[in-house]
């Protein structure tokens, strides 16, 4: 993060952090509620409707010859699998029809059994599973593979002095079951994100030790980095590693993410320390940082270990704080994790034992929006404002409740007698360059604001505002011409006096039907503010030939958010 963008968000805390720009940061959903590929292809619409992600995670089952269950989540062991086992699924992602949920992984748990790591014929059997994996995966047109090294059965990574090894020796397999891995998923999907849960941040602080070796002859993950760096030798240059920095479930402040996003991606960080010195430059071109995020702090009761206390007496807000930190200090992927509650409602018709399971938890098993009210819309807004506002937008629309707050927005009113400009709008341009001329004009449209030769100007409007309302800016222009109009908001004090320049937000037009071009962008009224401005700006309109017509200028408040 920038340094700018710090200092904004110690000042202006929850505001500017709603503000920032997060279209390219992704969301992914896991929990409990984890869904399989035929959930999938009956429930996609329900599901965008129902959650605020970029995509989910979802398990494989199937049945093999003889009918027995088997799962991605319980596929680490030396049995092999056969790939027809797995067309239905295949079948399932290609129909199931996501419009939103760009980023869905399959998967793959490192459980139940170890596989010795001198076990050829078992670890054989185990790359050609992620191999038919990855192959599932570009079939059907998923993202990637979603790895936990978790041991939720036998511990794969830790050092046993037992099996007659040292552990550099013991490192030293588990590198080349690394590669053998890698190399299996590569040969399918060699383009493939692969979103490991926690990679080298699980045992960071090994790196900074100037012997890791000493501690991770000990530690319960202590042979996954020799693994990762035999994924790193194995990886084609277009594969995606992202390290999913479970340890994010615990962190609770702005600098905490930052920290341990600068341990994952900086050259002298402990991470990199646990990287091979051949695999560092790969490891900084195609490793990302990523972080886990635990929703159950954030509902489950005092007391409990896993629990976040209110912020300003809201523990939304603080949900709100923490994700947008994540958010913010991750290269590009958040995976938010949820246990006790869940966000898919198809589960009570398509899976109903799921459902009953979860309904004997402490969390019962209810809707995230009924566990914590308002968190859809908190997720939503955190992950990309502009987003989040459009949808808002639309649907007050369709109902009627938003009114446009422009004066003479649809420029349809030409001038008072002895003026020039529409009713309702104002003009400027620079004293020093006043070669431009600003008028309506009833040719255009059903009349246009028109700006001609300008080589620095903008119409404009301002109304009154308070700090924290919402409002989404939009207008349409046409040139004639060489030259870039935008969209601009500015703030004054109810004095009209400029202030809080830093929040300045330039929207510019892009191509929209016929000869017109539109712009639109959301916006939060910063603290001590009194008056939103929004400009329609030329500049460099260098002959009478040079012509911008503005149309159509909407404002609408949207609600105020909670957080």
């Amino acid at each position: 993060m920038k340094p700018s963008t710090i200092s904004r968000l110690i000042g202006l805390g929850l505001l500017v952090a709603l503000s920032a720009s997060a279209a390219h940061k992704k969301f992914i959903e896991l929990g409990w509620d984890i869904p399989d590929t035929a959930f999938l292809r009956q429930f996609a619409d329900e599901m965008e409707r129902e959650g605020p992600f970029d995509g989910v995670i979802f398990q494989v089952t199937a049945k093999t010859d003889n009918g027995r269950t088997i799962s991605t989540q319980s596929g680490w062991d030396p049995m092999p699998w056969k790939k027809e086992w797995f067309h239905t699924a295949v079948a399932d992602l290609r129909a199931a029809r996501f419009t939103n949920y760009t980023d869905n992984f399959l998967r793959f748990n490192a459980t139940p059994k170890r596989i010795d790591w001198a076990d050829d014929s078992g670890w054989r059997a185990l790359a050609e599973k992620i191999g038919i994996c990855a192959w599932l995966v570009r079939e059907g047109g998923a993202k990637g593979l979603a790895l936990d090294f978790e041991p939720y059965g036998e511990n794969q990574w830790r050092f046993d002095p037992a099996a007659g090894r040292t552990f550099a020796e013991t490192a030293a397999l588990a590198r080349q079951r690394g590669a053998q891995f890698t190399r299996s998923l590569a040969a399918e999907m060699p383009h493939a994100v692969v979103l490991a849960l926690f990679l080298n941040s699980v045992v960071w602080r090994a790196g900074q030790a100037d012997e890791p070796e000493t501690i991770l002859a000990t530690a319960s993950y202590g042979l996954l980095p020799a693994f990762f760096n035999g994924m790193l030798d194995a990886a084609p240059p277009a594969m995606v590693l992202v390290d999913g920095c479970e340890n994010g479930y615990y962190f609770d402040s702005v600098e905490a993410y930052q920290r341990a996003a600068l341990q994952m991606r900086s050259w002298t960080g402990p991470c990199l320390q646990l990287v091979a010195p051949e695999n560092r430059a790969k490891y900084r071109q195609q490793v990302q940082a990523g972080f886990g995020f635990y929703l159950d702090m954030f509902v489950n009761e005092p007391g409990h270990r896993y629990y976040r206390p209110p912020l300003d007496g809201s523990r939304l807000k603080r949900l709100v704080r923490n994700l947008g930190a994540a958010r913010d200090a991750a290269d590009e992927y958040v995976w938010i994790y949820g246990e006790q509650s869940r966000w898919w409602s198809g589960l009570a018709k398509d899976k109903p034992w799921r459902a009953e399971a979860l309904a004997k938890t402490v969390g019962k098993g209810r809707a995230w929006e009924e566990a914590l009210p308002g968190i859809t819309r908190a997720i939503a807004w955190t992950r990309d404002p502009e987003t989040a506002s459009r949808i808002e937008l639309a649907k007050y629309q369709a109902q009627k409740t938003v009114t446009n707050l422009a004066i003479n927005g649809a420029v349809s009113y030409g001038p008072d007698p002895g003026g020039t400009l529409p009713q309702g709008w104002g003009a400027w341009q620079d004293e020093q360059t006043p070669t431009g001329t600003f008028a309506w004009d009833d040719q255009v449209g059903k009349g246009s604001a028109r700006a001609r030769k300008a080589m620095r100007g903008c119409f404009l409007q301002s109304i009154p505002v308070a700090p924290g309302q919402i409002y989404v800016v939009k207008a349409k222009c046409r040139t004639q011409g060489n030259f870039l109009p935008n969209l601009m908001v500015r703030w004054q004090t109810s004095e009209r006096q400029w202030t809080h320049e830093t929040d300045d937000r330039t929207f510019p037009f892009q191509p929209d039907q016929g000869a017109w071009h539109a712009s639109a962008g959301t916006v939060t009224v910063p603290p001590d503010t009194g008056r939103l401005v929004v400009l329609l700006n030329v500049h460099s309109q260098r002959t009478d030939d040079d012509v911008c017509w503005f149309d159509e200028l909407e404002i609408y408040r949207l609600p105020d958010l909670p957080f």
